[in-house]
């Protein structure tokens, strides 16, 4: 007999667009699959273990509960951006902006940045994150404004000089890149991301020769730079930064910027990563994390660390994860033990363990503050 699919279907809107839910079945592949859609492209997704389960009436339960999970999720997203867009809070502002990026809700989190930077022109970290949402929606001017504001208000962060020269590659202005890339490490001696993005920005110089005086040294500047990215993280050579290297010998420079390229942007899910736990922050605040959503969260995470394994923040993060998880798992403990004293009251070593058990989870509440604290 087939295996029958099921589908659901729910729609939500923003002011700005209308979002489409779709759960699935997927039985050959033991899941059950959850994504939304907006204007036909798929902006985010998550799966759900089937475990085992093939019973057609339990499949569909599973269905049901997985889609009833991410309609709630984006309810609850929307409701929050609708209320924080009509208020004055700019840190609650930004919160939610960076969960709304991370769920790829890049409209509204573009909007919240830009109120934020109109009611505090001087919060650096919302013009950095507009500069970021810009970046992902592929405004490239509009991100080199943001990022170059937030350069402005905190010229000594790294971090924000190779954004804005990240923003400049994308617009080919590599002179003005490479200003930024240099003085990126010339504040952090150890940024490895910015010397691949100098070595970035020297290839891209020779292949739209907008620069003489650079053009003249890119063979040297480049391997230069290759090699402090090496050395600096080593983690980032695999396939595509070998390729890059063969096709730099062979002077194909137009393949090699692109394997370089995809270097950089396979780099960024240690940046992913932090967008992840800012969500977490945001839902733990809120009271919506669950159970569900930190079993995923810990099944990305080891997932990323396949090809990632030597990011000591990812090892970091998925521990965090394990230890959130197991503040869940002790409440249902605490539940089992109230259960069993409410058939036998007089169950001494129950009413004893529920004691521990419940001033445990004091000491785990104050465990998660302190461990989501950035």
């Amino acid at each position: 007999m087939r295996d029958q699919t099921y589908r659901l279907n729910s729609r939500l809107a923003t002011p700005e667009r209308e979002y489409l839910i779709q759960t699935i079945n997927d039985t050959n592949r033991g899941r059950v699959l959850s994504s939304v859609f907006s204007e036909g492209e798929l902006i985010d997704t998550q799966e759900d273990p089937l475990n085992g389960i093939t019973r057609s009436e339990d499949v569909l339960q599973r269905v049901k509960e997985a889609h009833e999970d991410k309609k709630r999720e984006l309810e609850f997203l929307i409701e929050s951006y609708k209320a924080a867009i009509c208020g004055e809070s700019v840190d609650q502002m930004v919160n939610l902006g960076q969960a709304l990026i991370y769920k790829n809700l890049l409209i509204e989190a573009r909007n919240l940045f830009a109120r934020s930077t109109e009611l505090d022109p001087d919060h650096h970290q919302a013009w950095t994150q507009l500069g970021a949402t810009h970046f992902a929606m592929s405004n490239w001017q509009d991100s080199c404004s943001a990022f170059g504001r937030a350069v402005e208000l905190k010229p000594g962060f790294a971090d924000y000089r190779n954004n804005l020269g990240e923003a400049y590659i994308a617009i080919d202005s590599c002179k003005r890149a490479v200003i930024e890339f240099e003085e990126a490490v010339r504040i952090n001696v150890y940024y490895g991301e910015a010397y691949l993005n100098l070595a970035l920005v020297y290839i891209l110089n020779a292949i739209r020769r907008e620069d003489f005086t650079m053009f003249s040294k890119q063979t040297e500047m480049t391997e230069e730079m290759l090699r402090k990215a090496e050395v600096i993280m080593p983690e980032a050579v695999g396939q595509d930064f070998l390729e890059g290297r063969k096709y730099l010998e062979k002077g194909d420079l137009e393949k090699a910027f692109q394997r370089f390229l995809a270097v950089r942007e396979r780099n960024k899910v240690a940046k992913r990563q932090k967008l992840a736990n800012s969500y977490l922050k945001f839902m733990l605040g809120s009271g919506s994390v669950n159970e569900r959503l930190l079993t995923r969260r810990i099944k990305n995470l080891k997932e990323a660390m396949i090809t990632n394994p030597h990011y000591a923040d990812m090892h970091h993060d998925l521990a965090a994860a394990y230890t959130l998880l197991g503040s869940f798992i002790h409440k249902k403990a605490v539940e089992e033990y109230r259960k069993a004293l409410a058939i036998n009251p007089e169950f001494k070593r129950a009413r004893r363990n529920l004691k521990l058990a419940e001033n445990e989870i004091k000491g785990f509440d104050v465990l998660m503050k302190a461990i989501l604290r950035k």
